[in-house]
C-alpha cells in the first residue's frame, strides 16, 4: 500500500471522516545515483554544522525559521504543537462544482486517491 501524503480528514457539516491523500499512480521512471567518475564510488550527502563543520546524525538537527540572513530562531515540536492550526488536519467541503467548469488540463496535473474510512462504534453499527 502506497505511503500517505497527508492525513487528516473531510468535514460535511457536523459528520467528519479520517482519510488519508495518497498517489494514485505508481512511479516507473528509473531513480540515478550520482558516482565518482575514477573510481565509481557513490556520492553522499553528509551534513554538517556551518558553524564547527561536525558531521550531524537526525537526533542532533532541530528545525529553525530564519527571519533575516544569518540569524535563526530554533523552533520545537512543542513550540508547533501548541500552535493553532484547526484545519491542518482537516478539509471543509464548503461547496461542489460541475465538472465542466474544471480545465480538464488539470486532472492531469496531479493524479491522488483520497482514502477515507468510517469506523461503526461500539455496539456494532
Amino acid at each position: 500500500m502506497p505511503r500517505p501524503l497527508w492525513s487528516g480528514a473531510i468535514s460535511f457539516g457536523l459528520v467528519t471522516v479520517p482519510c488519508q491523500l495518497v498517489n494514485a499512480t505508481e512511479r516507473h521512471d528509473v531513480s540515478l545515483r550520482q558516482v565518482h567518475t575514477e573510481d565509481g564510488g557513490r556520492i553522499r550527502y553528509r551534513k554538517t554544522c556551518e558553524i564547527d563543520g561536525q558531521e550531524l546524525t537526525d537526533d542532533e538537527i532541530g528545525k529553525g525559521y530564519e527571519d533575516r540572513k544569518d540569524h535563526i530562531i530554533p523552533i520545537t515540536d512543542e513550540d508547533l504543537a501548541g500552535m493553532p492550526l484547526p484545519t491542518a488536519k482537516a478539509i471543509e467541503i464548503v461547496a461542489f462544482v460541475d465538472r465542466s467548469t474544471v480545465d480538464p488540463v488539470q486532472f492531469g496535473a496531479g493524479s491522488y486517491c483520497v482514502n477515507c474510512t468510517i469506523a461503526s462504534d461500539r455496539r456494532g453499527r
